[in-house]
């Protein structure tokens, strides 16, 4: 499906591997211009080359931590020095915080300065330019609204989940679409070194899960959300806006 991308100037986050990274791959493909932002700039050099090798054009790399002070106004800057803007945002940012009943402030805080600030900041960044040329896409990554036990990431993604919803509504005569997509089990490397060995240690139980959890019968993979990512970024999915889709093979069971 041709999806209108080419040309498009699209900010990824966390791209250094997982969904980030196949959502990037997935665009560049698509002839979109690629901002690809993470801590570690060997993946995203490692990702520069994969997209280039492709035929792609090489990705706008930034290297940064962008949960720390200042560090949104630093990629805005380089952002719109390079590109003069963005056209699609993927808000791809987060990690798993299982906690316990009395857990510190100090947790709590770092969850919503993880999760839910970074999202709301970089949208604020390139909102403006957005709004003004009258088209843009945001696609914000959250978690389950069905937690297991406490957790700061569930607690703080739903926040997420909210504040998108209500903005959602104040830009889509402005062109701009603000969606959600909610991954289920999707086989990351945060998956595999710490969702995996928490709750479903051995073989035996990771089948037990799938039987009775998941009605595909198997986990599923980043390009899975990655191809969702890609439609809602498109105009096909230009009437789509203010909604949260899960990618998560029928495991969860409200409507």
């Amino acid at each position: 499906m041709e999806l209108g991308l080419k040309g498009k100037r699209a900010l990824i986050s966390g791209a250094s591997g997982g969904i980030g990274r196949e959502t990037a791959k997935l665009l560049a493909e698509e002839g979109a211009e690629t901002i690809v932002i993470g801590r570690r700039q060997a993946e995203l050099e490692s990702l520069a080359r994969e997209i280039t090798d492709k035929g792609g054009s090489r990705p706008v790399i930034v290297v940064e931590d962008i949960t720390k002070r200042d560090a949104i106004a630093r990629v805005r800057d380089k952002v719109i020095g390079e590109k003069g803007g963005v056209d699609l945002l993927i808000n791809n940012l987060g990690q798993a915080r299982p906690f316990e009943i009395e857990t510190p402030d100090s947790d709590w805080d770092e969850a919503f300065e993880l999760n839910f600030t970074p999202p709301r900041k970089l949208t604020e960044a390139f909102l403006a330019g957005m709004r003004e040329r009258k088209f843009g896409r945001i696609i914000n990554l959250t978690s389950t609204s069905e937690p297991t036990h406490v957790s700061g990431s569930n607690t703080s993604k739903a926040a997420l989940v909210i504040w998108a919803k209500g903005l959602s509504r104040l830009v889509a005569r402005d062109g701009v679409t603000v969606n959600c997509v909610t991954p289920g089990i999707l086989i990351t490397a945060q998956i595999l070194n710490h969702v995996m060995p928490r709750q479903m240690p051995t073989d035996a139980d990771k089948q037990r899960f799938l039987e009775t959890e998941i009605p595909m019968r198997h986990f599923g993979e980043p390009a899975d959300a990655a191809n969702l990512i890609a439609f809602l970024c498109s105009d096909k999915a230009k009437y789509l806006t203010g909604q949260r889709i899960y990618v998560d093979g029928g495991w969860k069971r409200s409507i």
